[in-house]
């Protein structure tokens, strides 16, 4: 476990929280999916920078699910506007 937090940037660990969080909250608060869209599209994007340079098709594929959260997110907004 000590090994797994000292690989593990800290930025990415405090984006993590932050992102499960809004997960965790949204499950007991709303309804709304786009706040979970929201929080899976950071982590993924951070998922992705902190691959990068080791795992590049990883991380693409990671963008490509962020991509595809955010694609999401667009068209419940553009419904609702």
């Amino acid at each position: 476990m000590k090994q797994l937090f000292q690989k593990t940037p800290l930025w990415f660990l405090l984006i993590w929280i932050v992102g499960f969080m809004m997960i965790v909250f949204n499950s007991f608060q709303s309804n709304s999916g786009t706040i979970n869209l929201l929080a899976l599209f950071i982590i993924n994007v951070a998922n992705a920078i902190r691959i990068w340079k080791n795992e590049r098709s990883l991380a693409i594929t990671f963008l490509v699910v962020a991509a595809l959260c955010l694609a999401y997110i667009f068209k419940y907004f553009y419904r609702y506007v």
